[in-house]
């Protein structure tokens, strides 16, 4: 556009500066169309209002994984950053933990069979004379012994002592032991024999006994004075919790490690994590890593860990305030006639989204990738678990050719006929098609191989917390819903007589009194509404209502439903959302870059590193100037980031909608 605005117009009329202005103006229809495409997608979740007015703007968000860090917030309020990867000195370090060789034995052990260092075979055999009263046993077996120790042929691998009592083969076993690290002994049947060592495996009871060359495992005493778990910061680059997780278990043994909240793979994120009584040492990383936050690298992960410390109370799922998220929303391209006054415009939204905030939205990425979860959910509730295999089992977009052809020949499956022989075949040959990610699908195709029909059992096979997640999508969707009435036609700006807020005691609700209205009690921020459930109740006023009548008429789901599926698997209480979300320590910065893929924001390890942001100066490859929004704030732990973003920007979150964007 300010190309348009510097030509003549003679210049206009030029034939290839049209063809460009309607490339550009076809590139807007484009986007336009498919802005409203995926706003379909998000009114049909419930998705559909914003709170505060502006013509928004269009940006490239999560292009690249360093663009979008999160920093975890505890319960006791600290940020989780990477800044210090010192490993503190261990205070056992005297200690052996493990069952290995002392270093004297295991050089006695090389240099005695190899013959360098000899033993004293005469004195040998003495002992063992006195010991069995049999002088040609002792010296048969230290012949053997010999001349294996000298590598030299011999027919004999072992030696059977005479009969014996109990207190004399304890003694020979201790005297060979002690006396003859070339030597092993067994006893059976009141018979004891004595072999060299190199045979030891060939001897029917190999393992039975100890290996004199080793410790004893010592328990190391865990100090009096010290915490008992070992907490500290998981920093971690394109990779996802469980993942990082996983590979610190491998270094730190068999501890639980224990977290507050998952973090998403495509970002860069920073949070804290609890080891039941375990050194620094033991998951201690690589020294001087470097991440891909600097660089233009893809499919770079990296984990770190640091800032180590003893705490008293393991981490649990749910147990922090919020997260710290900084985003940066590369190339922003505002409305047409708009570009002018580009950075008064992105003022004017970044103040809007601090003073007024956003809908505490459930973000479409809890409706799965397909947006279909929340109907499943609905089959279930209704009791109509054929219905939700088939949902499951539909044919999706995208897919494999051998998973799209495996989802269209279950739907065909009673081309022949309805029967259960049908069934379990086309399962059994649908199962090959599937990968180790479709979990829900492999498990109601297995069931259905075995238990053809049986679809309630089927879909019971399906793990428990993605049978729980399709549950919470018919949730969520209801709750969505009710969060955009209330704000579209209810008094968006006010409380009303009838809201609802927390009270104390866990799950006990408050409702609004024209009393506490007129004494200025609760704002806003303060008001809930239900997650419908068996112990959830609902608003005493126009937004109750409407959550009964949506249920029932949209879905075709009644409160009754809920307490229906209940049993020890699945138990849908319910509980209570905020409504309004107002970031914490929102801030922004404009700016401006050439190369597309340009870092743009300095991560933890980029700061340990001494690694800074440099924009690059225009080149001949990259010579058009850019414009990036890089936002910061903190939400509660349940809120959405991407949400926040679409309040911003007002436009959608969805990936099909980024994808239509240039960097």
């Amino acid at each position: 556009k300010n190309e348009k605005d510097k030509t003549t117009s003679s210049m206009s009329s030029d034939p290839q500066t049209k063809e460009d202005e309607t490339k550009v103006s076809e590139e807007e229809s484009r986007l336009v169309k498919k802005c409203a495409e995926v706003d379909e997608t998000e009114r049909n979740l419930g998705i559909s209002e914003y709170l505060t007015p502006g013509k928004g703007f269009s940006a490239v968000m999560k292009a690249r994984y360093a663009d979008f860090l999160v920093h975890e917030v505890g319960l006791d309020g600290r940020t989780a950053k990477l800044t210090d990867t010192t490993v503190p000195a261990s205070s056992n370090q005297s200690e052996t933990t493990e069952t290995t060789p002392a270093k004297e034995e295991v050089k006695q052990e090389e240099e005695k069979p190899s013959g360098r260092t000899p033993y004293d075979w005469p004195a040998l055999q003495s002992q063992l004379v006195d010991m069995i009263k049999d002088e040609s046993i002792a010296e048969n077996l230290m012949r053997v012994l010999q001349t294996h120790n000298k590598k030299e042929e011999c027919e004999e691998k072992y030696i059977v002592m005479p009969a014996l009592e109990k207190d004399q083969r304890r003694s020979i076993h201790e005297w060979v032991r002690n006396s003859l690290p070339c030597a092993r002994s067994d006893s059976a049947d009141g018979r004891m024999r004595i072999w060299h060592c190199k045979f030891e495996k060939e001897m029917t009871n190999y393992k039975t006994f100890a290996d004199p060359r080793k410790k004893k495992k010592r328990k190391v005493e865990w100090p009096k004075d010290r915490p008992d778990f070992l907490q500290f910061v998981l920093y971690k680059e394109n990779t996802d919790t469980t993942t990082a997780t996983k590979e610190l278990s491998r270094k730190g043994g068999k501890a639980r490690i224990g977290y507050a909240g998952m973090k998403d793979k495509r970002g860069i994120t920073a949070q804290f994590c609890t080891l039941y009584r375990t050194e620094p040492q033991q998951i201690a990383s690589r020294r001087n890593a470097s991440g891909g936050g600097n660089t233009k690298q893809r499919g770079y992960s990296v984990v770190q860990v640091g800032n180590f410390e003893y705490v008293s109370q393991e981490l649990r799922l749910g147990r922090l305030t919020g997260n710290r998220f900084e985003i940066v929303l590369r190339n922003v391209q505002m409305t047409e006639g708009d570009d002018g006054a580009q950075k008064d415009l992105l003022l004017e939204a970044a103040k809007s989204m601090k003073e007024k905030g956003f809908l505490n939205y459930f973000g479409t990425q809890r409706f799965g990738k397909y947006n279909d979860t929340h109907k499943v959910g609905v089959a279930v509730l209704q009791g109509d678990y054929k219905k939700a295999v088939d949902i499951i089992m539909e044919p999706k977009p995208d897919e494999r050719k051998d998973a799209a052809e495996g989802r269209k020949e279950w739907q065909n499956r009673f081309e022949k006929g309805e029967s259960a022989e049908n069934e379990a075949e086309c399962a059994k040959r649908v199962i090959k098609s599937l990968n180790r990610f479709m979990t829900a699908e492999t498990s109601v195709m297995q069931s259905l191989s075995r238990k053809p029909l049986d679809y309630k059992r089927a879909f019971s096979c399906i793990p428990k917390n993605l049978r729980m997640m399709f549950v919470h999508a018919v949730q969520s969707l209801i709750w969505n819903k009710a969060a955009s009435f209330r704000a579209s036609s209810m008094d968006k700006d006010n409380v009303m007589v009838g809201d609802m807020v927390l009270a104390e005691g866990k799950g006990n609700t408050k409702t609004i009194t024209q009393e506490d209205i007129d004494k200025g009690t609760y704002t806003l921020d303060d008001i809930v509404a239900p997650l419908i459930g068996t112990k959830s109740v609902l608003p005493e006023n126009e937004l109750g209502e409407y959550m009964k009548t949506k249920m029932e008429s949209e879905l075709g789901v009644t409160v009754e439903m809920f307490k229906k599926i209940q049993n020890k698997d699945m138990a849908i209480y319910g509980d209570y959302r905020k409504i309004f979300c107002r970031p914490k320590d929102f801030d922004f910065e404009v700016k401006e870059y050439f190369d597309p893929l340009q870092p743009l924001l300095q991560t933890d390890l980029m700061k340990l590193n001494d690694e800074n942001v440099d924009i690059q100066p225009k080149s001949e490859e990259h010579n058009q100037l850019k414009v990036a929004m890089i936002v910061g704030f903190t939400l509660p732990s349940s809120s959405y980031a991407t949400i926040a973003i679409r309040e911003l920007t007002k436009r959608p979150t969805s990936n099909e909608f980024q994808k239509e964007l240039k960097l």
